[in-house]
């Protein structure tokens, strides 16, 4: 300790000199270029800031202050960094004790599934949902299945009468997601294939038959299910014309919600209620922003019940699924609905009209690249303290379309982002939220970082995307990041995240690449 006061009070006395013509870095407090931040950087940078250059070979862009100096910043640098007070690489990750009220959510809900989907042959995906930690599937695009257009297809019949109802290919799928243990979040409305949005004439029977229908999957009604999921989703993307086709409006759709709500709130006095599921126009377009406003302002003003507002995102930018959140959490709160929960019902890659041909629809949909991607949007969902999610979509539906939007092939097996998955599901057993500071130094590689600690005190896991396509390194400190073991679970191209290998407290991380650390305590 001595000895290394009398270096720091000698670099002190020591001026700080401009670099030399030539002398400038790689690596920041890499003054002697060897690749490595050590002591012997701190001994050529004494010899620098003393003018004794004979014998000290210096490499380029050394600096780490930035100043254009090699002086006292440097030599202070490289002995935080040798003492393991500072990280040398590109990024740092540091670990902070809990946030206090915070907590890792449970975001690991899907839509479709787990019964068989599509082509025939394709099957069940109930032990893939399971291993990968899936809890909750929303009852959208099972296409005619669960649809209220196939359950009560004439809405001229008595919404009262069992036999207007066609239960038995719906209870078939809603089956499978209770047998599974699987929560259902039950959108009432209609698929892709099967749209049939009631006219003035048919609403008030729909809304009866809807009441009806949640009777029977909540309350056993007509030899139906007793369970006890949580929400009613009125409706989906009805700023679709698809979803919402002319010669409806939006007036159409407001009364629908508030109709159904009403009523639902009646019968069930206990179950959420909400939508609508807007497009991503919603929350990214002047139109779609007043429209998701004067919803609202309508639901306030009929008085009618609303405990969460869901929406759809479909994008390649971690920004977008952060700004989409704030939106509504600001609209919420702005209009009222300071309680009511922010839900993203559907979200996932952006592939416009591309298909299978395309190898980035490929990278996007099938590859490393969507599971860094991917991780980092659900990053992002857990910042921005979203209630619910549910990916779309689980299962594919034929191997003819492998850039379809599942975490599954029709046949079964995981694409990468199923594997990304399985570390989001291993990430929420270390509940407490951790406060995480990131910061990169240098290079250009993009880095999504979320922790979490077990409640009880113990060990720590970090989930860590690198959605960009350089490799990087990072360094992990904190006084309990120093205390244990680490275990890495790596998802990429060239790896499952089934099994770990060992890690330290410096890690390199590939292109597209997404790491479980967890540090033992």
């Amino acid at each position: 300790m001595k000895k290394i006061n009398k270096l720091i009070l000698f670099a002190i006395v020591s001026a700080a000199v401009f670099f030399h013509s030539g002398i400038f870095a790689a690596l920041p407090g890499d003054i002697d270029g060897s690749g490595y931040v050590d002591l012997n950087d701190a001994v050529a940078g004494f010899r620098v800031c003393s003018d004794i250059m004979n014998s000290v070979s210096i490499d380029k862009e050394s600096d780490a202050s930035g100043d254009q100096k090699i002086g006292l910043e440097e030599i202070i640098y490289i002995l935080q960094i040798v003492a393991e007070l500072r990280c040398g690489t590109e990024w740092s990750i540091e670990i902070k004790d809990p946030i206090p009220g915070k907590t890792v959510r449970s975001l690991l809900g899907v839509n479709a599934g787990p019964y068989p989907a599509g082509e025939p042959g394709n099957p069940d995906m109930t032990l893939k949902y399971q291993e990968i930690g899936v809890n909750m599937v929303r009852t959208h695009d099972f296409y005619n299945p669960l649809d209220m257009s196939k359950i009560y297809p004439d809405r001229s019949k008595d919404p009262n009468l069992q036999s207007s109802y066609f239960f038995t290919d719906s209870d078939i799928r809603f089956e499978a997601i209770i047998n599974a243990g699987f929560e259902p979040y039950f959108r009432v409305g209609d698929s892709y294939n099967n749209v049939k949005g009631p006219d003035a004439s048919e609403l008030s029977n729909w809304v009866q038959a809807a009441v009806q229908v949640i009777r029977h999957y909540r309350q056993g009604l007509w030899n139906g299910f007793t369970s006890d999921f949580r929400y009613a989703e009125i409706w989906n993307e009805p700023d679709n014309k698809h979803f919402w086709p002319e010669p409806l409006t939006m007036t159409d759709y407001f009364n629908l919600y508030v109709q159904t709500a009403k009523s639902l709130r009646a019968a069930f006095p206990d179950l959420k209620i909400g939508g609508p599921g807007w497009t991503p126009a919603g929350a990214f377009t002047p139109k779609g922003q007043q429209l998701s406003r004067q919803f609202l302002d309508h639901v306030k003003n009929n008085d009618a019940p609303l405990d969460f507002l869901s929406w759809h995102i479909y994008s390649n930018l971690p920004a977008d699924y952060r700004n989409a959140a704030r939106f509504y959490r600001n609209l919420l709160d702005t209009v009222g609905y300071n309680s009511a929960e922010s839900h993203i019902t559907e979200w996932n890659t952006d592939i416009g009209q591309s298909n299978d041909t395309d190898p980035e629809a490929v990278a996007l949909r099938v590859g490393g690249k969507g599971g860094a991607l991917n991780t980092a949007f659900w990053i992002e969902l857990q910042n921005e303290g979203v209630d619910v999610s549910t990916f779309f979509r689980g299962n594919d539906t034929s191997m003819n379309l492998t850039t379809f939007y599942g975490l599954f092939k029709a046949d079964g097996t995981p694409k990468k982002v199923a594997d990304a998955f399985r570390l989001w599901s291993m990430l929420c057993q270390f509940t407490d939220k951790l406060d995480i500071v990131s910061a990169r130094h240098s290079g250009t590689a993009e880095l999504s970082v979320l922790g979490g600690r077990k409640s009880s005190g113990g060990d720590i896991a970090i989930l860590i995307s690198n959605w960009s396509d350089k490799q990087t390194e990072y360094c992990l400190f904190s006084g309990a990041a120093n205390t244990g073991a680490v275990s890495i679970y790596e998802v990429s191209d060239a790896a499952g995240g089934d099994t770990a290998h060992p890690g330290s407290k410096t890690n390199s991380i590939g292109a597209y690449t997404v790491q479980l650390v967890v540090i033992h305590q």
